[in-house]
């Protein structure tokens, strides 16, 4: 996976350019730049997740975890908003209110594309969808809310972001 992720990096060079306009046309385009945000944002996970104690089954033993799993949960949106622009959304589809930080909504759309996504996947972008969406591993973690933080072990949020990554390749067929 590390092969994939750093030739990912390598053709979507930006040209030792740090931004890309905000506003593009050409969905393909978009893809890319998110597909590549997206993989750093997973290449930041994966730095951090040896430095996480966890237990025998892979969760984390401490709240210390919460940057890693926003990150986790961060590069999960821009794989899927990659992996549909891909398939025919544009970004203003993408910028409707609906779509804006919900894993559900975006989880939903790619599967009425006739994606297949793994039940494990399934379960995990769930699990990550209401802490992501409210936003609560910025803000409110470590308030008591009624709501456990979601933090599934980390073998199975690699897992889960490298199937991603895999729906956002570039495609001879077509999707």
């Amino acid at each position: 996976m590390r092969r994939l992720i750093a030739s990912c990096i390598d053709r979507n060079s930006l040209g030792g350019k740090h931004s890309v306009a905000m506003h593009m046309t050409d969905s393909i385009q978009l893809a890319s730049v998110y597909r590549l945000t997206g993989v750093n944002f997973r290449l930041a996970a994966e730095t951090l997740a040896p430095t996480i104690e966890t237990r025998p089954d892979g969760t984390p033993v401490k709240l210390t975890a919460i940057p890693l799993y926003f990150l986790v949960s961060h590069a999960a949106e821009l794989f899927l908003k990659s992996a549909l622009l891909k398939r025919g959304f544009v970004e203003k589809d993408l910028k409707q209110f609906d779509y804006r930080h919900s894993l559900d909504a975006l989880l939903t759309a790619l599967q009425d594309k006739c994606v297949t996504i793994t039940p494990t996947t399934i379960a995990l972008l769930n699990g990550l969808h209401y802490q992501h969406q409210t936003h609560a591993l910025r803000y409110a973690s470590l308030v008591d809310n009624g709501q456990p933080t979601f933090m599934p072990p980390l073998p199975l949020v690699f897992e889960m972001l490298d199937e991603l990554l895999l729906l956002t390749r570039v495609s001879t067929q077509g999707v």
